[in-house]
């Protein structure tokens, strides 16, 4: 099998480590059904959506699965103007809750948010500019450094970048 691994997680903890965490212990059948049957449902559709619409149809969904609850469009300021990660995610209902009354206090707020995670249209390069969007590769169009910078703005420790198809986990 093909390692995949980017240097996030090293070899040796994925191989001897997390085997013996309490959650690897889960089966993760029922939810992988469910995600497929998503896929399997909206399959067909994906490719003519545009990044709201794979939002609705495809990626709120999956959260949903998944169990996060999320808050969307919470502002931050990282590079000193307001910018927006689409989703902040919780583990519960109630650590959500208590996170909206501080959502005008920013240093509060994402120090109850597990993680960030920002949604692109289907199929859309993680890593660079796309091809309508000719830009430097460091400003926010290109994703890989959008999610880098809002966890950097934010302080938050996890984010999550997906176009759908792809999805990646980032550490800050």
């Amino acid at each position: 099998m093909q390692n995949l691994n980017k240097p996030l997680f090293s070899g040796h903890y994925l191989e001897f480590h997390l085997p013996e965490s309490p959650e690897w212990q889960l089966d993760p059948s029922p939810i992988f059904e469910q995600l497929k049957a998503l896929y399997l449902a909206k399959k067909a559709l994906l490719p003519s959506l545009n990044e709201a619409q794979t939002e609705e149809e495809f990626i709120k969904p999956i959260l949903d699965i998944l169990g996060f609850s999320y808050i969307p469009q919470i502002i931050t300021k990282g590079k000193g103007q307001a910018e927006r990660p689409d989703y902040a995610l919780f583990v519960d209902e109630s650590q959500k809750l208590a996170a909206y009354p501080h959502q005008n206090n920013e240093a509060v707020f994402y120090q109850q948010v597990a993680a960030i995670a920002e949604a692109k249209s289907w199929e859309r390069p993680l890593s660079k500019v796309s091809g309508e969007q000719q830009q430097s590769i460091y400003d926010n169009k290109n994703p890989s450094f959008q999610i880098v910078s809002y966890l950097i703005g934010t302080g938050v420790n996890w984010g999550i970048l997906t176009n759908g198809r792809e999805w990646r986990l980032y550490y800050r």
